[in-house]
């Protein structure tokens, strides 16, 4: 019994470090604020430094470079820039103040599950993805039922068995 209790001890001390993520330091780099600008919604909707848009492109993982339009939208973004860069800052559809993002046209209210995803879900692009830690914990779970489970049958197969009584025999009623 102390084993199961050390065991599930040890799965959920885990699954807590796992879920708990580190936050963003003030010293990000740019790179990464458009990356997650563009995970956010798919578009780029911030003003940043144009050599920020090419670090961007060089270190997009190889799956969004192969099945997104990430580079195309970073791109798209940075030719925007630099069209728009002599523009004043209140002139134009963007910003020109470095590293800032806007929030566009007003949202629809959300639904408590949608706040609820929103507040322990990924915060930006580097965030370890909710549906993973979803699948982590059914694992862990899965882990721990068949602990229980070996442990039960190791509890059942050390108690003794009594010995069965002798069968008799036909008896004679005469």
């Amino acid at each position: 019994m102390l084993k199961l209790f050390l065991l599930l001890t040890t799965l959920a001390a885990t699954l807590a470090l796992s879920i708990t993520a580190a936050p963003a330091s003030a010293g990000t780099p740019c790179w990464k604020l458009v990356i997650a600008d563009w995970y956010h919604d798919g578009r780029i909707d911030g003003t940043y430094p144009i050599p920020c848009y090419e670090q961007a492109k060089q270190h997009l993982p190889p799956d969004v470079q192969a099945y997104a339009d990430a580079a195309d939208e970073i791109q798209r973004a940075m030719l925007d820039r630099l069209r728009h860069k002599d523009d004043p800052p209140h002139s134009g559809k963007r910003s020109t103040a470095p590293l800032t993002f806007s929030n566009g046209p007003k949202e629809p209210p959300k639904g408590l599950v949608s706040r609820l995803i929103d507040k322990i879900g990924p915060s930006n692009a580097d965030s370890v993805p909710l549906p993973l830690l979803v699948l982590a914990g059914i694992a862990f779970l899965l882990l721990a039922a068949a602990a229980a489970s070996f442990v039960a049958r190791r509890i059942q197969a050390r108690r003794v068995m009594p010995t069965p009584a002798p069968a008799e025999g036909p008896r004679d009623h005469s």
